[in-house]
This record gives C-alpha cells, structure tokens and sequence, in this order.
C-alpha cells in the first residue's frame, strides 16, 4: 500500500513577520508577503465594510453588470500609483502575461522565453502555437545566439520573462534585453513582474523602473519608433497584500483590453471584498514610501548578516535569498531545525529555476523587527 500524505501545515493568522501555523506562532521567512499588508487592520476593515455593503461578488461579468465601486477603485489607484493612464484588474496574477499576449497577437513571429520562468511564463508561450525557444537564465549572451540561430530575416521575436525570479530573487537584465531587441524591427519584451511590483524601483514600479526603463512603451498600442515594445504585469497578492492581477497602460491598449479579453467578458471580476482590501492596501503604499524604505533596510541587514556567515547573496533590494547549502537531506535539516526553534523558512525541492537539490528560500517583510532577523541570522549560525 502507497504511504498517506503527511498533513500540510495550517496557517491560522495572516502571514506577517510572525504567524500562527497549526496553533504555534513562530517568526516567518516564508512567502510573499513582502510589505506587510496582508493582516494590516485598515486592509481587512474595508474587506469586511465592502462585504456588507455589496456582498461577496457582482455575479456577473464585467461586460454586464460586473463592475463595482472597488473594483474600479483598484484600476484608478493602481494607474495612478504607477504613473499610467489606467489599468485592468482580474481574478489572478498567474493568467496576465497569457493576456498580454494574446494582446499582442500577430506581432511576433516566434517567442524566447529565459529558462527559469515562473510556470505561467512558459504555458503562455506555448499556448500560442508560434515557435517558443528556451535560452539561459538571466544569460544575454545566449539569448543572442539563440536568436540568431532561430530567426529567419525580418522576424519578430518576443522575448519573455519574470521580472523578479520568485524562488531566486534573482533581477532579469531588462536594460540588456532591450539594447539586445534593437537590432530586431518589431521585437517585444514582455515581464510577468510579479514579484517586483511594489519591491523595487524608485517608487516601487517594479523592474523596468529599477533597470531605468518605466517609459512611454509600456502597454501602448502606439509603434515605438525602431524599439522594442514593452509589455508588464504584475498581482495584487505579493507587496500590495490583496489578490488578483494587474496589467496597467496607456488608455487606447487597456481599452483594447477590456474589448477584447475572454477575462473581462467572460469571467467575475475578483470578488468585491478582495478588490475593496486591494484598493486599501494601494491607498497606503501610495501614502507611505517609508514601507518600501523599511523592507530595504531589513533586505540589507538579511543580506550583510548571511554574507558574513559565508553564505553568498546578491546586492540587490530584493526580499528574497535563495541558498543552497550541501545536499537537500542537509537543507531539510536546517529547516527543521529553525522550525523547533519558533522560525519559518522554507526548504523548496522543486520550483523553476532552482538546482536538482533544491534551496532554501529566506523572504524578509518590511514588518520584521532587526530582532527577529538576527535571530534568524544567530539560530542559522549556530545550525550550520
């Protein structure tokens, strides 16, 4: 007989710097929630009056009657915090770079897409039926062989990518990209930036902000001279601490959008209480950069004190260190050894763009005392 499944873990209180799993609190260096909102109390105040005031959800989609008050509240707040004219909200961050590219249907004749792309990267691809080629992480050079090899004279290519790898941290080289796809009329760059919007960049625009890129490009229907067009999206459910997906743009390509995507006209908008705690969570991201502030400081205080335990990070103000540390049996050790300790972090056997071995990934919010994080940093010292 097949051995049952061991139970997962439970989590009983909103993910934060502490969490309550199956009835412990412990320290948590898990997941996403990168500034914090997620159990912010104004948050969940405007989920609960939204709820009474509109109920669960419109029923219908937004082609009917679908649209509500909060809903439309998250596509003014996001476009105004992202500096863009407006912005299609929907149900989950995992189908918006199938959306942008479909959007972008018919101007590109083949996609390359980096190898360690989050999984909804590569179902996008290839759901298209044009050619889709692989090149190597974050690798500019490969990719211009690759391109090489595989496109015919005049064709386009769409090149895919994360912004932000998730497991990684790692930071896509968009401004290489960029120079590499002028070489090539009608190229496109396309960035799921899931994990960048509200992390990095001046204002927390994400990735093409933080490569110097967040221009007149972005999402526009309009032919951008002999450059490559750009597309972005990004979720609701990481830094902003609400759920579902955003592509913001120009007007004319949003309204295009919302013509034309089977997930305006077919589908729910995201229910009326995750959009209002959505739109409330924006409203204080816009109100108080220090939140970001506060994240990088705890990002280079996790980064320096792993440094000098030998453990090699990047230098970047990503909240994510990704460490491979002996084989996966050593690895699992070491979680387990934080966890009897009252800290969180998990151990990843499998993810994209992660070694056969795994890793363990350690996420800092900018909700973490400096407390709690030497203590992460003196328990793994002591552990190693």
């Amino acid at each position: 007989m097949p051995h049952p499944t061991p139970p997962k873990p439970i989590m009983q209180s909103p993910p934060g710097a502490t969490t309550v799993i199956d009835g412990r609190r412990y320290v948590y260096f898990v997941g996403t929630g990168y500034l914090g909102l997620q159990g912010r109390e104004e948050v969940i105040r405007a989920a609960c009056e939204a709820t009474e005031q509109y109920g669960i959800g419109s029923a219908t989609s937004r082609t009917g009657y679908g649209n509500t008050p909060p809903v439309l509240d998250v596509e003014r707040r996001a476009a105004e915090w992202l500096g863009l004219d407006d912005a299609f909200f929907f149900m989950s961050g995992y189908v918006g770079i199938n959306i942008l590219v479909q959007a972008a249907a018919g101007t590109f004749d083949a996609i390359f897409v980096d190898e360690a792309s989050h999984y909804c990267v590569m179902e996008a691809a290839r759901a298209t039926g044009r050619p889709v080629w692989s090149f190597r992480h974050c690798d500019v050079d490969d990719l211009r062989t690759v391109l090489h090899k595989q496109l015919e004279p005049g064709e386009r290519p769409l090149v895919l990518t994360d912004g932000v790898f998730a497991a990684r941290g790692d930071v896509a080289p968009l401004a290489q990209y960029d120079r590499l796809l002028a070489d090539y009329p009608g190229s496109a760059l396309g960035v799921d930036d899931a994990h960048g919007v509200g992390v990095i960049g001046e204002r927390g625009r994400g990735t093409f902000e933080y490569a110097g890129m967040f221009d007149a490009r972005i999402n526009t229907d309009q032919r951008p001279g002999d450059l490559p067009r750009l597309f972005l999206c990004g979720t609701m459910s990481k830094a902003v601490g609400g759920y579902g997906g955003i592509i913001p743009g120009r007007q004319v390509f949003i309204d295009r959008l919302k013509r034309t995507s089977p997930y305006y006209a077919g589908t729910s908008p995201p229910p009326v209480p995750v959009a209002a705690a959505t739109a409330e969570a924006l409203r204080l991201i816009a109100a108080d950069p220090d939140l970001r502030a506060r994240l990088h400081r705890n990002v280079d205080l996790l980064k320096r004190g792993l440094s000098r335990l030998g453990l090699p990070t990047d230098d970047t103000p990503v909240p994510i260190a990704c460490l491979t540390i002996g084989d996966a049996k050593n690895m699992q050790r070491i979680r387990d050894e934080l966890l009897r300790q009252g800290i969180v972090v998990a151990y990843m056997a499998a993810y994209s763009g992660l070694p056969a071995e795994g890793a363990l990934r350690l996420a800092v919010f900018a909700t973490h005392a400096e407390a709690m994080i030497e203590r992460l940093l003196d328990a793994l010292q002591k552990i190693l």
